[in-house]
């Protein structure tokens, strides 16, 4: 019945919302200086959470148990938003040469144009994967996934103006997001 539907659409939220918690209160101390961001066996287990998390943001949405009928072409367009993402999260990440401690600022390929293509396509995922799937209770999760992506966007604009002044000032003036 209903149960064993809702329950993998359940575990997966769950291991959504984990993520999502451990990336902030990562982020929180993180600001705080109150770790070292160079601990490896703290990063690992932050990377595993992201890793968890999408994991489970794709999963959930395949059990989502409030579900509309998307048309087509909307369905083409959240996949093709996917794929982009994809693209640009494995993009800047390879840009990058990592994903914390880069202690270089990019302004090259991807990054000539988006300043954070991780986090643009990190939201192309919520946005298009919820739209492909019309999955309703996962699209009102994907909220807080997209306001948590904002709020580390935000966090790395503070700390990278703090690092590179003005440089980085007239990069994000010529830049989106």
């Amino acid at each position: 019945g209903d149960d064993a539907v809702s329950t993998p659409y359940l575990v997966f939220a769950g291991l959504f919302l984990i993520g999502l918690v451990v990336r902030n209160v990562y982020e929180f101390l993180k600001k705080a200086g109150r770790i070292d961001t160079k601990d490896r066996f703290l990063f690992a287990v932050v990377f595993t959470s992201m890793c968890v998390m999408w994991i489970s943001w794709f999963a959930m949405g395949a059990f989502d148990p409030t579900r509309f009928p998307v048309p087509g072409t909307l369905r083409m367009i959240g996949l093709g938003a996917v794929v982009l993402g994809f693209g640009l999260a494995l993009g800047g990440m390879w840009q990058l040469k990592g994903v914390e401690n880069i202690d270089h600022l990019v302004t090259t390929g991807l990054f000539s144009r988006v300043r954070h293509p991780m986090y643009v396509g990190f939201i192309l995922w919520i946005l298009g994967w919820s739209a492909y799937q019309g999955a309703v209770a996962t699209s009102a999760l994907g909220v807080l996934g997209v306001l948590s992506v904002v709020w580390w966007r935000h966090l790395e604009e503070k700390a990278l103006l703090s690092s590179y002044g003005s440089v980085y000032a007239e990069y994000r003036a010529r830049t989106w997001f």
